[in-house]
């Protein structure tokens, strides 16, 4: 993907534009209350999290940050656990980056109140960046992205937390975060905005689904991407790869039901 580095491992994309730009997605602060109440101890997330993404940031000497949505987990409402994580996270993270920017995603209401004014926000439908004179459109997922969209080269997202089940020699059955890399026919998701008659670019348009940043989060097979995924719904199938984290080429999504390894 031109411009383009997928950081497979890190769960995170590295854009080589004329100033490097880091892109993650669903932080999903405050997941641990989740899981201590169901009797799982897990240490406080937000300084681990926070740290490994400043480590990323050093090791790609990259000072500017998108975070594509759910930066909490809580969906509705804001708590004051809340609001101490949030404000540690950041604090944290602009110890190194200049430019930290976050879009909304499904998990975050109340989430403009807590962030610090130091951080750029921009609504569900996220934003439209400029790299080396190609529109690149970034946002959480769960709604549809600016009109302009339809004018992008490429398209970043997260939301979807796919996995893939697995099974081993022995019989034993895993599942594995994804990696979805593709193509999405722009004729038919331009149409999506009426309004909008301008012309369109011919070819289609790249994307990449990105896994969610924070690894214990749970997720969705894959087998039920396209009815959960706006974007996945106008893909090309043939065109569209599945990764595992480590960079493991898998299969396309067109193969996914020849592939079914767990059967």
């Amino acid at each position: 993907m031109l411009n383009a580095k997928i950081l497979f491992k890190e769960h995170a994309v590295l854009l080589n534009c004329k100033i490097k730009i880091l892109v993650i997605s669903d932080i999903h602060l405050g997941y641990e209350v989740e899981l201590i109440k169901k009797g799982v101890n897990v240490p406080e997330r937000a300084p681990i999290l926070a740290e490994e993404i400043v480590n990323l940031g050093k090791k790609t000497n990259t000072k500017i940050l998108y975070i594509l949505g759910d930066v909490k987990h809580k969906i509705a409402t804001a708590s004051n656990f809340d609001l101490y994580q949030i404000t540690l996270f950041f604090e944290k993270i602009k110890k190194w980056f200049n430019e930290v920017n976050v879009t909304l995603g499904n998990h975050d209401g109340g989430l403009k109140k807590l962030l610090p004014s130091s951080v750029n926000l921009t609504g569900s439908r996220g934003t439209i960046i400029k790299c080396d004179n190609e529109k690149i459109s970034l946002f959480h997922g769960h709604a549809f992205p600016q009109p302009d969209s339809i004018h992008s080269k490429y398209i970043i997202t997260g939301h979807g937390h796919y996995l893939i089940e697995l099974k081993d020699t022995i019989g034993l059955k895993f599942t594995e975060p994804i990696w979805i890399v593709g193509e999405i026919n722009r004729k038919k998701f331009s149409k999506n905005y009426q309004k909008n008659k301008e012309s369109i670019p011919k070819e289609n348009i790249k994307f990449i689904v990105i896994p969610p940043f924070n690894r214990i989060v749970g997720g969705i097979s894959i087998d039920k991407a396209v009815e959960n995924s706006i974007i996945l719904k106008y893909m090309i199938k043939k065109n569209t790869k599945l990764f595992l984290e480590d960079g493991t080429y898998l299969t396309t999504f067109s193969n996914l039901i020849k592939f079914n390894p767990t059967k």
